[in-house]
């Protein structure tokens, strides 16, 4: 081929590319196809939950005064008698509670969240405390020997707040909080006094006074979404509810009447203490609808299936809880109150209050059957309780010497079903899933009192042993059986290590009036020696509330056991 015709056969093919080329660029363009983004998470939206915690004091005292009210007898008596009414006592308000929340969230300016939040809650927050005295008069061998308790009572407490955070992390929200408290505070005081020598008898003197209080509650806390449409929270509060006065009228006079000379005395009373203290609780919020119902990360967490039916998977873990115990317990219609915290235990206790545990699990895909044993004997001397009792011309006290041992025995069997199971799309071994909880719980309690004697009558007819100087009361066996429901949540971080949180109601006036458990851990997996085994450190509280018999056959049983349990196990 000649140079003349190769030249103008590479001019045509270029002059054609560029012809192909420039019609081309006169099509429209097509461009690919745009995904919208997934919605950036938002803690925008209504929500509800619920929420357990410890409530423990701020102001410790108790207060009474007594002033002469009027006075027909010999005036020996009048200043003593006032004097030896009057006095301070320090008064626990702690105690375990549980409730439950709603709200509304509003997130701005990108990392701000703006919402309010309304709860309410109840549970065991008491305490209390007493004090005596001998006061001698101006004659020598005249003397007014006094004997006196004081108690408080947080029926229940609710609050109204505001909440300002700002988001750490997307699903992540720090936040302070401040607003209205609301209470319902009881405060109960009685006085028993002895004038020796003198025919005068004492009416013993009492008050209990419930006022629906309101005041204020400030506080902070953190909130992290860990499933669809589910946030666990950690919160701390101080709340104030003023200062209730129970005074006369409403306090009965301490009256004192001598039926042989027709004479009598009477001192008007007055008890005061303030309502106030820190609550530190933990909880969980679902969410309603909107977007950010997933947490961080492009893949975040979705509803998944749970296990299938297979073998079984069993663990057994003996572990030990440390005790302490609020609340009352009655043998022969002696009722004691006890406030004790498992560092009150330890330091103050007679004897080394530990429960030995047993728990026992079998599980197979979705449900598991499991066992659960308690042993527990809790001593507590004088200065751990106060004594109150229904006779008023019965005068006892308690001081360092007076005892009470408690001996509880618990059997708990029960069932859990996995009703839905969340897990991220990236990351192995890591999910949240809610149990269902059904079971029994076997009690069986001792209680055994003794009492130092100030000065008693008629021991016999109220079914009370003197030994010495003590007036013994023993309830016998209590035994009963409780019905209980609840829920489970389980977050698993990994293939070694996961968080739980368990709650539960029952009784229902089948066994207890009402009954409740709560309890949280941490727990670890880990292999040794060619075995499986299992570490777990937490908190549990059980509360009862049990009665048998009447008038001065009553025994009871009204209290929150409480404190750290920790284990070990293996699994096979």
């Amino acid at each position: 081929m000649c140079a003349g015709r190769r030249f103008r056969l590479l001019a045509a093919t270029l002059l054609a590319g560029f012809s192909a080329s420039v019609s081309a660029a006169d099509l429209p363009t097509r461009k690919s196809l745009v995904v919208a983004p997934p919605p950036a998470f938002t803690w925008t939206g209504f929500y509800v939950g619920f929420n357990y915690g410890y409530a423990w004091r701020g102001s410790s005292g108790m207060a009474m005064d007594s002033v002469p009210l009027f006075n027909t007898a010999a005036g020996i008596w009048t200043t003593p008698s006032a004097l030896g009414a009057s006095g301070a006592t320090g008064a626990r308000l702690n105690g375990f509670f549980g409730g439950v929340q709603a709200g509304y969230n509003l997130q701005f300016a990108d990392r701000w969240v703006a919402g309010l939040e309304a709860d309410l809650q109840g549970g065991g927050i008491r305490g209390g405390g007493g004090f005596g005295s001998i006061i001698p008069t101006v004659l020598p061998g005249f003397a007014v020997t006094t004997s006196a308790t004081m108690h408080r009572n947080l029926q229940h407490l609710g609050t109204v707040r505001a909440r300002l955070g700002y988001t750490v992390q997307p699903d992540l929200l720090a936040y302070l909080t401040a607003g209205l408290a609301f209470g319902g505070t009881s405060t109960t005081a009685s006085v028993n006094q002895v004038l020796n020598p003198s025919a005068l008898t004492s009416a013993g003197a009492r008050a209990d006074r419930f006022e629906e209080r309101f005041g204020f509650a400030v506080g902070a806390g953190a909130e992290m979404a860990i499933a669809p449409n589910l946030s666990a929270k950690f919160e701390y509060l101080y709340y104030g509810l003023g200062s209730p006065r129970a005074a006369y009228p409403s306090f009965a006079p301490l009256v004192h009447i001598d039926p042989i000379l027709a004479t009598a005395l009477g001192n008007a009373m007055a008890a005061r203490t303030r309502f106030d203290g820190h609550l530190l609780r933990t909880g969980l919020n679902y969410r309603f609808g909107g977007q950010g119902s997933e947490p961080t990360g492009t893949a975040g967490y979705t509803s998944v299936q749970g296990p299938a039916f297979g073998s079984w998977n069993v663990a057994f873990t003996p572990y030990m809880w440390g005790i302490g115990m609020n609340g009352t317990t009655t043998a022969l219609s002696q009722t004691t109150d006890v406030n004790m915290s498992f560092v009150d235990a330890l330091t103050k206790s007679s004897s080394l209050p530990l429960a030995f545990m047993a728990n026992f699990e079998a599980r197979n895909g979705p449900v598991s059957l499991y066992g659960d044993l308690v042993w527990a004997q809790i001593r507590v001397a004088g200065s751990l309780m106060a004594q109150r009792n229904p006779i008023g011309g019965l005068t006892l006290s308690l001081d360092a010497d007076a005892r009470m041992k408690t001996t509880i025995a618990i059997l708990e069997g029960g069932g859990t079903y996995e009703m839905a199971r969340w897990a991220p799309a990236s990351g192995q071994n890591a999910f949240t899933a809610i149990d269902a909880v059904a079971g029994l719980r076997y009690w069986r309690l001792g209680l055994d009192l003794s009492m130092n004697i100030v000065g008693a009558i008629n021991l016999a007819n109220l079914g009370l042993a003197q030994v010495g100087g003590k007036a013994v009361a023993r309830s016998g066996d209590l035994a009963w059986v409780d019905p209980f429901f609840g829920l489970r949540l389980r977050q698993q971080v990994d293939a070694r290590n996961s968080f739980y949180l368990k709650a539960d109601v029952g009784g229902f006036g089948v066994g207890s009036k009402l009954a409740w458990q709560a309890a949280g851990g941490y727990t670890h997996d880990f292999e040794f020696a060619g075995m499986k085994w299992t570490s777990m450190v937490g908190y549990r509280a059980l509360y009862a509330d049990y009665a048998k018999g009447s008038g001065i056959r009553q025994s009871g049983f009204n209290s929150i056991i409480h404190g750290p349990v920790s284990g070990l196990g293996v699994k096979f």
